[in-house]
This record gives structure tokens, C-alpha cells and sequence, in this order.
């Protein structure tokens, strides 16, 4: 309880310190995204992202849990926890959709 009571005193200092980023809407999600695995250093094949937030195949990032359960990035630990990459598929899917309308 009392962590929980130190966290949200603690996030409602940082909230509302600049008012107006609080509803401000950022297009820079998409630049933050990777477009490359961080393993393989290739386009990304079923990418999937970590608890820390760092993205790989999901290939890479099973043959890596095998090795060892830290992340390649930041070395921490993954604890085997490698969720589908929802953005990262987005923005694949939209680049492929702009790719196939440049054909036309």
C-alpha cells in the first residue's frame, strides 16, 4: 500500500507540470519505432517487443532466450515475456499499403 501511495504521489508531481503536454497528441511515436531488428540487423519477421520495451523477430528473440534470459539491449531481464509488437506490425502493414499504391 504504501508503494502504491509513494508511485502515485510521485506521477502526479510530473502530471500537469506542462498542462498543455498532457493532452498533446505526438506523430513521434512512429519515429521511435525501430524499423530493423536489433539481433539480426534485418527487417523485422514476426516482431515481437520485451517488458523494457525493445523490439526483435521472434526468432531472434527465442533463439537469444535460449542462450541467455537478458535482453540484447539493455541486459535486462525478459523473463521469457515477448509480446506480439502491435505498432510495429501497424507500421509494416502501412508502409506495405503505401508501397502497393506507389505501384499503381
Amino acid at each position: 500500500k504504501q508503494w502504491y501511495q509513494r508511485r502515485v504521489r510521485g506521477a502526479s508531481k510530473e502530471y500537469g507540470k506542462n498542462e498543455g503536454d498532457n493532452y498533446e497528441v505526438s506523430d513521434s511515436d512512429d519515429e521511435d519505432l525501430p524499423f530493423a531488428c536489433f539481433i539480426c540487423r534485418e527487417r523485422f519477421v514476426n516482431p515481437v517487443v520485451t517488458k523494457c520495451k525493445h523490439y526483435f523477430c521472434e526468432a531472434c528473440a527465442l533463439k537469444r532466450f535460449k542462450k541467455t534470459k537478458k535482453c540484447f539491449v539493455c541486459e535486462g531481464n525478459t523473463g521469457g515475456i515477448f509480446n506480439p509488437a502491435k505498432d510495429i506490425i501497424a507500421k509494416m502493414k502501412d508502409l506495405e499499403e503505401q508501397e502497393e499504391e506507389g505501384d499503381d
